[in-house]
């Protein structure tokens, strides 16, 4: 049943977001914040898997020009992909301003999971795409085609770095306030 729920919310997500029909609320949001809340909601499945999950950033607030719901929606899919995919080990989330980036928070989830294979990287986010040789049956390949077009919505970036066997790294840079 919450298989099922998953699947219709992505569809009417995809929907909402390609018709144009979201409705965002662009304001400063504390990334803080919005990480410790997804973090206290995944932290039992990571536990489940016998799986390591830190949070680390800053003590003074961070602040990025954000939806709230959307960031949210976004760190969840990235963290839970994480979690789902890392058999042993370690996810991470991290926040901090962007080195390099005035004007820029980023941040990332980092897992010790088998890594994306380069040819796979291309079509990662397209709709309905899933990894080859995953072998999950949870799913429906929409997670990280809804983040990037979330992303977009709040003008900000999502991009990967990956080495197979080693783990990947999600990187989400948002314009601050």
């Amino acid at each position: 049943g919450r298989h099922l729920l998953a699947i219709i919310n992505d569809l009417l997500d995809l929907a909402r977001i390609e018709s144009g029909k979201v409705d965002l609320t662009l304001e400063p949001v504390d990334c803080g914040q919005v990480v410790a809340e997804v973090a206290d909601s995944l932290r039992p499945l990571a536990a489940t898997k016998g799986l390591t999950f830190r949070v680390e950033g800053p003590a003074e607030p961070v602040a990025a020009l954000a939806d709230r719901r959307a960031l949210s929606q976004i760190l969840i899919n990235l963290a839970g992909n994480a979690i789902k995919f890392t058999q042993q080990g370690r996810v991470a989330i991290t926040f901090c301003e962007a080195s390099g980036q005035p004007g820029t928070v980023r941040i990332q989830v980092t897992d010790t999971g088998p890594g994306i294979p380069p040819q796979e990287r291309e079509q990662l986010f397209s709709a309905f795409h899933r990894v080859a040789g995953t072998n999950r049956q949870e799913g429906t390949g929409l997670g990280l085609h809804i983040s990037q077009n979330l992303a977009e919505l709040l003008g900000a970036r999502l991009s990967l770095t990956s080495t197979p066997g080693a783990g990947s790294t999600f990187s989400v840079d948002i314009p601050q306030p």
